[in-house]
């Protein structure tokens, strides 16, 4: 005797696995829609973060310069003070408005 198995549930099957299809791709889909925000949030702050930091390192460059020159000019005074003996008497007569006695010092403004 043979023994013959009829399947009459044939189209089932294959439309279940068709809306099982379709929904792992709506999933994939969400997934995306999902993950590109994470992404972004997640590199958007470091990079607000770094461009503050790129604001203060050039802020405090520029201070740095401005510090240096104004240490260059003071070790230009302190080497001419140790040099130029005459650097001393016109230091005193310009800026502290200083003389010698028996001397009229007349200044005109600007």
């Amino acid at each position: 005797m043979e023994y013959r198995e009829f399947n009459t549930d044939h189209a089932k099957p294959q439309h279940l696995d068709r809306w099982l299809r379709a929904l792992v791709r709506l999933g994939k889909f969400c997934l995306l829609l999902l993950a590109v925000p994470v992404v972004i949030a997640v590199y958007k702050k470091p990079l607000a973060e770094q461009n503050a930091m790129r604001g203060k390192l050039a802020s405090m460059q520029a201070q740095r310069d401005s510090l240096k020159a104004e240490r260059d000019k003071l070790l230009r005074q302190v080497d001419w003070i140790k040099n130029d003996p005459n650097y001393l008497e016109i230091r005193a007569r310009d800026h502290e408005n200083m003389h010698k006695q028996g001397e009229y010092v007349i200044r005109f403004a600007e």
